[in-house]
């Protein structure tokens, strides 16, 4: 797949495609524009439009406060994915967008609901529109993606202390618009969009818009046996009654089912004795060709939102804003257990030892109210943005694990991988239901099932805060606390946040910010719910930096040095996996470093993003009874290791030109990117004894060419993204292999 005969195949295809279109069409063509522009809402000033941004650079931001803020005065790190570098990326889901994003990396597996590290921490902080929405992120319905990063619990009321993934969402307009997009690659993915805005009424008192998006298709793989089909619906009104009111209402519905390859990884999940030889030899190097197909990882996934919301204006200065969501998820998920890779045979192929099906379906209901009641307004020549704020959160996860080890496999069952060449599947007589289990390590009972604890968990949240701009606006200050009442557990515990801006001159600033964060955690056990649930999860963020936003507007960015801690880790308790099932607070955890986002626009037609961190996340303080003291010191083996998936550096670099200036190619914008980062990584999770590191090229270039044009009288786009074409070998996510070069075709039109 690396030989340079094949890279020139590649680029042959993407030249071929676009000399067609171009011989044809030049002199048809239209200037580039903003694709999602619409109509600005004139009743709710708290809301970004797209006419806020200039390409990739988000000149404001209303996360953090419910105000529109400019960027390069708020003391809190926000990093902003704007419509335009999301078109021309080119992405499906907002995990493949944040590769371009500093200190950012995915973990978790696709059948689930995406997670991110973020400055070293794990987070399941995924909102939508600020508000936590359990459905699959999709590009379908996303007009802008925003990376909140640290601790800020007044920002959301209860947040992670890694920080937050806000996705905003596209929204109904008075205008009439309609567009598709159709998508195609090389490993058999298809996907069609169609997005179509409507006014519906229209006269002096009311208006009513509906904004209704379809999107389906499959998701190819280059792994065999792989694939990911998705089918969405999501329609948004909008009312406006009169000038002072905006009722807006989203529903959402996704229907998932999908196969991906589970890669074995050697690892000990048995009842002590652990296997020193973890800690005693290092590391376990994993690359691509340790992967090999399971017969069945299978998902069936069904997700249904609703978000209501009402603006209403009490005066020129005075604001309250409500919010009503609910988002459910029904999902059944089918995968192997396994007792690792095995040695060739002699044909070179790898054979699967007998495995143990598991069958987990689960249900994952949330429910959100909040209100905030916004004021800005001047005392004695001050300008303050006073946000109080209230939310409760209602949270369930029910889900179980069946086993059976009265069904056994088909003694035929074998799952070969080819080292030379492409991969093969063969199984026969693998129904969906549990198989034998052969390794000794894994403890179960015939007929076991392990269910989460069913418990709701309900959180609420009262909080305030004042965005001060002084006199001169050379200083700005944020000020706030936030109660949280986690109701379940009968805890509280109120949270600080300051932070503040101060204007250098030339467009520098610097600032500083301090913050808190506290959050729920999960049952003491998920077979016994009356061991109750277990202490808060705390957090603690410091961070200092600068702001770059000169006034001729070429450099923009952050340049941030941060320290967060958290304490109160849930680990699972040592023993067996499926028979015990408890939880303890274990330790701390420390993550330190340094970030710098920039983006430089020297002309209107070429703009680079460039992004650095270096990180140093590791276990500052473990119990022995999570992970074990084999050298005799009284001191957890764990303690000072690295935190999984983070490098200690990582580069990522991504721009694009238009060829506006050549007639001959107007309408043209090529580009790339290109991510590095410090390798090995290590992957570790001490409640399972693991401990793997990627042997793998871990550079990666990303590129594409657009083509925007008009023809009989309609706007069309043709694009290429030619995936990872260094076809870089890494680990993308917690122990699973990045996708390799895959060229990707989407033609747009709007109508």
């Amino acid at each position: 797949m690396n030989a340079p005969c094949h890279h020139v195949r590649r680029a042959s295809r993407i030249a071929l495609l676009f000399a067609a279109t171009f011989s044809s069409l030049l002199g048809q063509v239209a200037p580039r524009t903003n694709e999602s522009t619409s109509e600005v809402v004139r009743l709710d000033p708290f809301s970004v439009s797209a006419g806020a941004d200039e390409g990739y650079s988000a000149k404001s931001s209303a996360s953090g406060l419910g105000f529109v803020v400019d960027v390069a005065k708020l003391p809190i790190t926000v990093n902003t994915l704007t419509p335009a570098l999301l078109d021309d990326l080119g992405v499906v889901k907002v995990e493949d967008a944040l590769r371009y994003v500093s200190g950012v990396s995915n973990e978790g597996r696709t059948s689930k609901t995406e997670s991110y590290i973020l400055r070293g921490f794990v987070t399941g902080a995924n909102l939508r529109n600020g508000e936590i929405f359990s459905v699959p992120t999709d590009i379908a319905v996303i007009d802008r993606v925003e990376v909140l990063k640290g601790p800020a619990s007044i920002v959301y009321g209860v947040a992670d202390p890694a920080g937050v993934v806000n996705s905003v969402t596209k929204k109904a307009s008075m205008r009439r618009a309609a567009s598709s997009s159709l998508l195609w690659d090389e490993y058999g993915s298809a996907r069609a969009i169609v997005d179509v805005n409507q006014p519906l009424v229209s006269n002096r008192d009311v208006r009513l818009a509906g904004r209704f998006v379809f999107a389906h298709g499959r998701e190819g793989f280059a792994r065999p046996n792989e694939f990911r089909d998705r089918t969405i619906f999501a329609p948004n009104f909008r009312l406006e009654l009169g000038r002072n009111t905006v009722v807006d209402l989203d529903l959402h519905h996704t229907k998932e089912n999908g196969r991906i390859n589970r890669i074995q990884i050697p690892w000990d999940r048995g009842n002590p004795p652990y296997d020193a030889s973890i800690f005693a030899n290092g590391l376990v190097p994993v690359t691509r060709d340790f992967t090999w197909v399971t017969p069945n990882d299978d998902w069936d996934f069904r997700s249904e939102g609703l978000d209501l919301r009402v603006t209403q204006h009490l005066s020129d200065r005075l604001t309250l804003q409500v919010a009503f969501v609910r988002s459910q998820i029904d999902r059944e998920h089918y995968f192997n257990l396994g007792n690792g890779r095995l040695a060739p045979n002699a044909q070179g192929e790898y054979l699967a030892g007998n495995t143990q099906m598991v069958v987990e379906p689960s249900n994952i209901d949330h429910r959100g109210l909040s209100a905030k009641l916004l004021w800005d307004t001047m005392i004695a020549r001050t300008n303050h943005k006073f946000t109080l704020g209230f939310r409760d959160n209602w949270d369930v996860n029910y889900e179980y694990a069946y086993y059976d080890n009265a069904v056994r496999a088909d003694p035929t069952l074998r799952v070969i991988a080819d080292r030379a060449g492409g991969r093969t599947v063969r199984f026969q007589g693998a129904p969906r239901t549990v198989f034998r289990l052969t390794d000794p390590n894994v403890l179960t009972l015939s007929g076991t099932t392990a269910a989460t604890n069913p418990n709701p968990v309900t959180v609420r949240s009262a909080y305030a805060s004042d965005y001060i701009t002084m006199p001169g606006e050379k200083l700005n200050l944020l000020l706030g606390v936030s109660y949280v009442d986690i109701v379940t557990q009968k805890k509280s515990k109120v949270v600080p946040q300051a932070g503040f801006v101060y204007d250098l001159g030339r467009g520098v600033g610097a600032y500083g910010l301090y913050s808190q964060s506290a959050k729920a955690n999960g049952p003491a056990s998920t077979l016994n719910p009356a061991l109750g649930f277990l202490p808060p999860e705390e957090g603690e963020g410091k961070e200092i930096g600068l702001r770059f936003d000169p006034a001729a507007s070429k450099l923009t960015g952050t340049l941030a040095l941060f320290e967060i801690k958290r304490s109160n880790i849930v680990q699972f308790l040592g023993g067996g996996l499926f028979t015990q099932n408890n939880n303890i607070p274990s330790g701390e955890e420390i993550s330190r470093g340094v970030e710098l986002d920039l983006i430089y626009s020297p002309t209107p037609e070429w703009t680079l993003l460039f992004a650095y961190a270096n990180t140093r996340a590791y276990i500052s303080q473990q119990e022995i009874s999570v992970t074990p003291d084999y050298n005799g010191d009284g001191v957890s083996d764990a303690v000072g290791l690295d935190k999984e998936g983070v490098a200690r550096n990582d580069v990522r670099v991504w721009t694009s030109y238009r060829l506006d200036q050549v007639p001959a190619l107007r309408g043209l914008t090529i580009g790339g990117g290109l991510t590095w980062r410090e390798g090995p990584i290590k992957q570790f999770a001490g409640y399972i004894q693991r401990k793997i590191e990627e042997k793998g090229d871990p550079t990666r270039v990303d590129l594409f060419i657009a083509k925007r044009m008009k023809l009989a009288g309609r706007e069309f786009k043709a694009q290429a993204n030619w995936y990872n074409a260094t076809d870089a070998n890494y680990l993308d996510r917690r122990g699973y292999i990045v996708q390799p070069s895959t060229l990707t075709f989407t033609l747009d039109t709007k109508w």
